[in-house]
Formats: C-alpha cells, sequence, structure tokens
C-alpha cells in the first residue's frame, strides 16, 4: 500500500532548485570537509616532524658533547705523555713535546692510510657481489 501513495509536490518551490541548492550544500559540505583533513594532516606532520626535530637536537647535543670530552682527553692524554718522557725518561721538554708530536703524526699518517684502503675495499666487494 505505501507504493501506491503518492507524494504531493510542494506549491510553490521549484524543484530544480531545490536540487541546485543540495548540490551546492554537498559541494559545500565536501569542501569544509576536506578542508579539515588537510587540516588535520598539517597538525599530524607539524607533531611528528617536531618529534622528529627534538630527537635529531639531543643526538647532535649529545655528539658534540661526547666530542668535546673526547677532546679533553685526548689533551690530557697527550699532556701525560709528555710530562712522562720529560720527568722518567729524563728528555727536555722540546724533545718530550717533540716525541709526542712525531707520535701524533705518525698515528695520522697510519690513520689516513687505513681510511682510504678501506673504499677500495668495499668497491672490490661491490665488484664481487654484481
Amino acid at each position: 500500500m505505501a507504493e501506491n501513495q503518492v507524494v504531493p509536490r510542494e506549491r510553490g518551490r521549484d524543484p530544480q532548485r531545490t536540487v541546485d541548492a543540495d548540490w551546492s550544500t554537498l559541494v559545500a559540505r565536501a569542501v569544509d570537509d576536506i578542508s579539515r583533513i588537510i587540516q588535520s594532516e598539517i597538525r599530524l606532520l607539524t607533531a611528528n616532524l617536531k618529534t622528529v626535530l627534538d630527537e635529531e637536537v639531543e643526538r647532535v647535543l649529545a655528539f658534540v658533547a661526547s666530542g668535546a670530552l673526547m677532546a679533553g682527553g685526548a689533551i690530557c692524554l697527550l699532556a701525560a705523555v709528555t710530562l712522562f718522557l720529560h720527568e722518567f725518561v729524563m728528555l727536555p721538554w722540546w724533545q718530550s713535546f717533540g716525541a709526542v708530536g712525531l707520535g701524533l703524526f705518525a698515528l695520522a699518517i697510519a690513520i689516513g692510510a687505513f681510511a682510504s684502503r678501506r673504499p677500495k675495499l668495499s668497491a672490490a666487494l661491490d665488484k664481487v657481489t654484481r
């Protein structure tokens, strides 16, 4: 019985006008929803970037602090070696500093030689794995 009922039209309203009004409200809602989604995504992105940036700043600060402590320790170690050479080996100050300087120079050459061989080894391994 419900199928046979006729829904009366509202008099004085144009059906085309209500369809246009419905489309305009749908488009307005869609634009509003999209803008809200974009705003939410931007908020999530900024929160994630803030977290990542905070972690990176902490890492950099820890790296700088450890580097400064290592540099201070190296200076103390060099001073101790120089003082040892002067006091117990009975070398004059200039010979003690010269010996420490030559030792550092030799260490730098050894590290440079080791570091320059390293990429060649990895390049050879890349050729073998291909």
